[in-house]
């Protein structure tokens, strides 16, 4: 599967998963390629600064690399610039916007600001100046799974329930930028782990009855395979568990080794064991993407996984 060629790539999952990383990382990937993207994010305790070694992103778009922008949206700001673009005078937004009354209908009107926000990002995958587009991918990168769906969930029910006029017209519009595989891919971030893996199947069955058919599972935080069963290797980390004390001279070193093997072999088995299950429950493709050993993430980080990624997509 080739991200490029989507307008707008939807990052889901479990929290905890690493799905910003995800996100930054296929974002990052995708503007070294030449493509103009927008890393999209919302009401989030922001890492994409720290992951291109800038400032915490905020409200207002900021370059985060050569073609890479990206905003921490709010359901306010999303509504500011609603209203501006449709109103267009700033005091006119104000007294309709401002009043007392209008913020309390709004805030009383259920996912009106998921709405807001999923009109914004709408609006960025049809941004243009001067003719042209001003970005070529939208990655958003989502709220935890249950919170995503409710999210996306919110056009299909303002068509089903709210009578004909502007609102519905632009839920619409939305709803079906969301359902079309040609320009929205939804990947959902997982880890090989039973908790993730059972919400990442599940997630994947509502959004497919929604209409949302997501086209990858990526698999974050693999660990290596560096004891293979019947290897050499293994057999040395089998007898220092068993005896730790073989080599009396550094008994502390070759327990805290043969400690730190077991738990690498331990974790390898287990994501071995859920790769398995979740590649026989789900109907969509899975990616594998490594685990990175440091302690804080950083640019090179990001790039190599946005690297390993584009290997994956497209083998």
């Amino acid at each position: 599967m080739n991200l490029a060629d989507k307008r707008l790539i939807l990052c889901v999952g479990k929290g905890g998963v690493g799905r910003s990383t995800v996100a930054a990382a296929i974002a990052g990937q995708l503007a070294r390629a030449g493509k103009k993207v927008l890393l999209f994010e919302m009401n989030a305790n922001d890492r994409f600064g720290n992951y291109f070694d800038k400032p915490t992103v905020g409200t207002d778009i900021v370059q985060l690399a050569p073609n890479l922008s990206a905003v921490n949206a709010t359901p306010a700001t999303a509504l500011a610039e609603y209203g501006m673009m449709v109103l267009r005078w700033k005091s006119v937004y104000e007294m309709i916007f401002e009043n007392r009354v209008t913020k309390a209908f709004i805030r009383a009107v259920p996912g009106m600001d998921d709405y807001a926000i999923l009109g914004k990002v709408w609006f960025h995958t049809t941004e243009t100046k001067w003719g042209k587009p001003v970005y070529d991918v939208v990655v958003f990168d989502m709220p935890a799974s249950g919170h995503s769906y409710s999210m996306l969930r919110v056009p299909w029910v303002i068509v089903d329930t709210v009578p004909e006029g502007p609102l519905t017209r632009d839920a619409a519009t939305v709803k079906q930028l969301l359902a079309d595989p040609v320009r929205t891919a939804a990947v959902l971030v997982t880890l090989a782990e039973e908790m993730p893996v059972n919400e990442a199947i599940e997630l994947e069955a509502k959004l497919s009855a929604l209409g949302i058919v997501p086209q990858t599972v990526i698999a974050n935080q693999i660990y290596p395979s560096h004891f293979p069963q019947g290897s050499p290797v293994t057999r040395v980390l089998d007898t220092l568990i068993a005896d730790p004390s073989t080599s009396p001279p550094s008994v502390s070193l070759l327990a805290s080794l043969a400690a730190h093997g077991s738990l690498s072999r331990d974790r390898r088995l287990l994501n071995e064991r859920y790769l398995s299950e979740l590649r026989k429950r789900t109907k969509t493709p899975v990616a594998e993407l490594p685990m990175v050993f440091a302690q804080k993430l950083g640019p090179t980080h990001v790039v190599q996984l946005g690297q390993e990624l584009e290997k994956k997509l497209t083998a």
